[in-house]
Parts: C-alpha cells; sequence; structure tokens
C-alpha cells in the first residue's frame, strides 16, 4: 500500500529539518504540563549550547489554514514550553490566522521547498578582525563583505552588504557574524564578454516588524521577507516600481511603509497579510531617499527628490522637500522646501535621512549635495525650524563644499551626525546643537555610510574599508 499524501507531506517535511541539522521526529507524542500532545514533526538542535524544540504542523490541504489552528498551536506552545511553532501549508493561510500569527512565536510557511532553500538552523560563525591602524577608530573588518547599511534588532545588529548582495547578522558583543544570507538571484550578461552571469539583487532598505526583516532588493520587482527566527525567506511582496525605495514601521509592528524610488507613491503595506495600499507623492513629486514613521502619532515623513516649489515656483534641479503625510486624515499637512537656491537655480541636493528627536519633538533632516547640513523640521507641523551647518575640515578632499550628513543617531545629551566627506563622527549637544566633539573615521573615497546606537557604542558602518567602527559614546561627550 502506497503512503499517504498527507504522510509523505509529513515525512519530506520531517527530512527538511534533519538537512537542516535538527534532530526530526514523526509523529512524536509529548507531555506536557497539562496535557499530551500529537506532534506532525518534533524537531530538536543545538544553538550556543542551549536546546531548542520546535513544533512543526503540516496541513497538506485543500483550503487555507484558518485562525484556530494557529491558536491551537500557540495553546500546546504554551503547555509544551517549546521555543518556535512552524505550520507549513502549500495552500497558504486566511487573514485570521496572519493576525494570530502577529508578534507570537509562530512561524508561517507556504512552501516547503522555498524553505528548504532559505532556512538555516545551524550556524557557523565567523569573527570580526581587529585593526589597529591610524584612525581606526576601534574598526573591525568583515573578512568578505562590505557592510553599507546597519540595524539593531535587540542584542542582534543586521548590516546590509551591497558589494555581494547579502545580508549579515552580526553579535556586537562578541564580534562575531552570526550568519550571512544571501538575496535573490538573477541572470545577466558580462559586459566585458558577454557571457552569461549569475548576479545577487542589492540590499537596500531594512525594516523589523512581528520579528520579520522587510527588504528592499534593489533592482529586484519585489521587497523581501525574512522571518529572523528561522532565518527563512517567507515572502516576496510584488512592488510598482520595484524594490528600490524607502522602508519605515508603525511602533505596533502592524505596518510596514515602503516609499519608492521609482514609481512617485509610497505603500502600506500590513504586516500580516502583506496587503498592499498606495499612496501618491504629492503632485510633480519624484522619488525618495528617506522615510520616518512617528513613533506615536500618526504622520509619515518622506524625503522627496525632486518636485519641489518654493514660493509656489519650480527652479532648475531637484527641488527636494519633505513631505508630511497624516496616516489618519489620508492628506498631506505640509511639505518643508529644503532646496538652496544659488544663482538663480536650486543646488541638487536630496534629503539622504531622517532622524526623529524625542527629546524635542523635532525631525532631523540629512541633507544630501547641500551646503546646509542638517535642517531642523517641527515634528507636528512638518515645518522648518532651523539648519545646522558644517565646515569642511582639513581631511575633506572632495571638490564639492558640501560634507554630505549622510546619517544621524540619538544617544542620550547627544545627536550623532556621519559626515561623509569629512570623514568623521560627529557629536552635537541635543538642546542647543552645537558640535561637542569629533572622531576621524578615515579616508576613503566614499566615505562612512551607516550609524546606529547600541548600548553604550555608537557604530558606524564603512563599507569601503569593509567593517564596522565601534566608538564608546563616552567618548563624544
Amino acid at each position: 500500500m502506497s503512503e499517504p499524501d498527507w504522510k509523505a507531506y509529513q515525512n519530506a517535511t520531517a527530512d527538511v529539518f534533519r538537512r537542516l541539522g535538527c534532530n526530526a521526529q514523526v509523529d512524536l507524542t509529548v507531555a506536557g504540563a497539562r496535557a499530551s500532545h500529537a506532534i506532525d514533526v518534533h524537531a530538536t538542535f543545538l544553538r550556543s549550547g542551549i536546546l531548542c524544540t520546535w513544533i512543526i504542523e503540516c496541513k497538506l490541504w485543500k483550503r487555507r489554514v484558518t485562525k484556530e489552528k494557529v491558536l491551537a498551536l500557540k495553546s500546546i506552545l504554551e503547555d509544551l514550553g517549546a521555543d518556535r511553532g512552524i505550520i507549513v501549508s502549500e495552500m497558504g493561510f486566511q487573514s485570521g490566522a496572519q493576525d494570530a500569527a502577529r508578534g507570537t512565536n509562530i512561524t508561517l510557511v507556504t512552501s516547503l521547498q522555498e524553505f528548504e532553500k532559505t532556512a538555516l538552523a545551524a550556524t557557523s560563525e565567523v569573527p570580526l578582525t581587529p585593526d589597529a591602524s591610524p584612525g581606526s577608530a576601534s574598526f573591525f573588518r568583515f573578512p568578505h563583505h562590505s557592510p553599507h547599511g546597519l540595524l539593531i534588532a535587540g542584542d542582534t545588529l543586521i548590516t546590509t552588504n551591497w558589494r555581494d548582495g547579502s545580508i549579515s547578522l552580526v553579535d556586537p558583543a562578541r564580534k562575531v557574524i552570526t550568519r550571512t544570507m544571501e538575496l535573490d538571484k538573477y541572470e545577466a550578461v558580462s559586459p566585458h564578454d558577454g557571457s552569461r552571469e549569475i548576479r545577487s539583487y542589492r540590499p537596500g532598505s531594512l525594516a523589523l516588524a512581528d520579528g520579520r526583516l522587510f527588504v528592499g532588493q534593489v533592482f529586484s520587482e519585489v521587497l523581501l521577507v525574512i522571518d529572523l527566527a528561522t532565518q527563512a525567506i517567507v515572502k516576496r511582496i510584488p512592488v510598482p516600481g520595484g524594490g528600490e525605495g524607502q522602508l519605515a514601521v508603525s511602533a505596533d509592528e502592524k505596518s510596514v511603509y515602503f516609499a519608492s524610488n521609482k514609481s512617485n507613491q509610497f505603500f502600506i503595506i500590513d504586516s500580516a497579510t502583506y496587503a498592499l495600499e498606495a499612496v501618491p507623492y504629492p503632485p510633480g513629486g519624484r522619488g525618495c531617499l528617506s522615510l520616518l514613521r512617528h513613533p506615536s502619532r500618526p504622520l509619515l515623513y518622506i524625503g522627496v527628490q525632486r518636485g519641489g516649489r518654493i514660493a509656489g515656483r519650480p527652479y532648475p534641479y531637484a527641488n527636494c522637500y519633505v513631505a508630511t503625510y497624516d496616516l489618519a486624515q489620508c492628506r498631506y499637512l505640509a511639505d518643508a522646501q529644503l532646496a538652496e537656491i544659488i544663482n538663480g537655480i536650486t543646488d541638487d541636493a536630496t534629503p539622504a535621512c531622517l532622524t526623529y528627536d524625542d527629546l524635542y519633538d523635532r525631525v532631523y533632516v540629512g541633507l544630501f549635495q547641500s551646503r546646509r547640513g542638517i535642517c531642523v523640521l517641527d515634528a507636528d507641523s512638518g515645518q522648518w525650524l532651523r539648519d545646522i551647518r558644517f565646515e569642511r575640515t582639513s581631511a575633506n578632499t572632495s571638490p564639492f563644499p558640501w560634507v554630505d550628513p549622510v546619517c544621524q543617531a540619538t544617544a542620550g545629551p547627544l545627536l550623532l551626525t556621519v559626515n561623509r566627506h569629512n570623514h568623521e563622527l560627529v557629536s552635537l549637544d541635543r538642546e542647543s546643537l552645537q558640535p561637542k566633539s569629533s572622531v576621524f573615521l578615515g579616508a576613503t573615497p566614499n566615505g562612512a555610510s551607516g550609524l546606529v546606537v547600541w548600548k553604550d557604542f555608537a557604530i558606524v558602518s564603512h563599507a569601503s574599508r569593509e567593517g564596522l567602527h565601534f566608538i564608546p559614546i563616552s567618548t563624544l561627550s
């Protein structure tokens, strides 16, 4: 007698987890604190010397899985004290099931084959290498990658590696890479000899919602969604204009926002169902390099590259601005025109980054290719308050008059900014916005690019030097 299809699916699921380094048992009865439970696939493995347990349910159904099945698995996990639950269903899940799994330790998988391709249950750690050369400022090199963008998720540092199309998870306390995940690949023709090449899409902006990492895949047609617990790709979201743009997330992590750099609109994405709602930019607005969601009010700030009007009229070149959109009223409240008029034309500035200051309810706009430096906006009205201008230093050998403050972060009483062309990390007093200290980051053609604050350190990515600076914040006061 041949094996039933559901049984074969169950065994195939167990085989996937065995190939991923787990001890996987099928049809196991496990005693919990209150009852015994029949488990489809019971997987265990060691991570950092700790035994981890995953409970996997296999649903080879002809319909989508319901909310009740997710809630039932949640109850089983609590009774067994298991680390994670996974439901595998090729037919997918109802929206109620997606909502029920939101913010829990349950992962919903819609393709066993795709899960096997991308899930990484076992890790091999790669240490970062300290660099003692002059101007290194506690610098640690990556062995194979060039970190660009940064995101902190608890005690994990996530880096985007532009050059080789990957994302790394870093333990900043131990200075080790715990995992590197390659992005989707595509076929291309070599411009040198016309031969066939396999390339990875480049990682762009990042956002974290309910344990899932949303990744803008530059040059692709989709946003990629990765479940961090299993390190598996769980969704590819097709987006008009593709994956080049900026991501932000609401404080409750129920909504993810993607502002396209190609299609002149932003999208509100339900983080559970992945449903999209499109909102056009203000008339004439084109391109986006920065995006910020207010942490408590329903406001979205969009750094638009082109199409602004100063005193009602357009000028040659960029005409960049920040548009403030009220998500509750579904309308734009204001736009702060940030281009500077020089000899009758505007500069070619773009809003490179947006940072919120919760102490003073301000928004900082780091301007790329502008002498204005950082523009300060009132968070409530979205209106311009003042500029923070920086002088060129002797380390700035670029032919440009600007310093390019490409990223900012707050740390206690300090505002930190990476000024790319000055090759420096600068601290300012958060109240007065006056400079206090600076650290030289080493001169390279493209300079440093990313900045996050983790515990008592400012971490700065330096793709040209292929590594990270770990700078004690105490040295910046």
